[in-house]
């Protein structure tokens, strides 16, 4: 790459937007036919909804994974359709390598080994404490959040 600053947009993560049941028969055929790839390239996209980049993508799906990214994935909505976008979070020199957290949503971590050398490598690709924090926020009530933030300004 030519250099990404801070905060810049790097690409849309793109695919064919699938459903949680086309997802899930698609994962068990890949798994059936491909045993030792892991390499399936879906990723979530809004609850029930993900994009499959493994046969109509773009090069986003190249990006590898870091225990301490240059890049994150931010949600953007986009004429009503939310679309996965890649954000770069760190200045990338030119020549250098983009990557973000794929935190993986599994109960297989060791089968997704993280070897990204980083100082904060967890040693896997699935999600570590931030996805599990957001997750717990996720399943609080809004009336629960609202108490919560009336408590922080008060």
């Amino acid at each position: 790459i030519d250099g990404v600053n801070q905060g810049d947009l790097v690409q849309e993560y793109a695919g064919e937007i699938i459903g949680e049941r086309t997802k899930e028969e698609r994962l068990q055929a890949w798994s059936r036919d491909h045993p030792h790839d892991p390499n399936f390239y879906v990723m979530h996209l809004e609850p029930g909804w993900y994009v499959d980049a493994r046969e109509v993508a773009n090069v986003a799906r190249f990006i590898n994974h870091s225990c301490d990214p240059n890049c994150k994935l931010v949600p953007m909505n986009v004429g009503g359709h939310i679309r996965v976008s890649i954000m770069c979070i760190k200045d990338v020199a030119p020549g250098g390598f983009l990557n973000y957290d794929y935190h993986f949503d599994t109960q297989h971590g060791d089968k997704f080994i993280c070897r990204c050398g980083a100082k904060n490598c967890r040693g896997t690709m699935k999600g570590g404490k931030q996805v599990e924090d957001e997750k717990a926020l996720s399943k609080k009530t809004k009336k629960q959040l609202l108490m919560e933030a009336k408590g922080r300004v008060q």
